[in-house]
């Protein structure tokens, strides 16, 4: 579903991975879903970086 400029995802994230990712937002002052949203656009610009090196 579309908000905005954003896009949710309906998944199925494993408890531990739900602890692990609270834990380490709780230490940078931001909620586990903006770090999760942090992860994924950095390996999305990793990946579309070097899917444009290969060419």
């Amino acid at each position: 579903m579309a908000y905005g400029n954003k896009v949710k995802f309906h998944y199925d994230v494993p408890a531990y991975i739900k602890k692990e990712l609270a834990e380490a937002a709780k230490k940078m002052g931001i909620t586990a879903t903006e770090l999760l949203t942090r992860i994924i656009e950095e390996e999305y610009q990793r990946v579309k970086g070097t899917a444009q090196d290969s060419k």
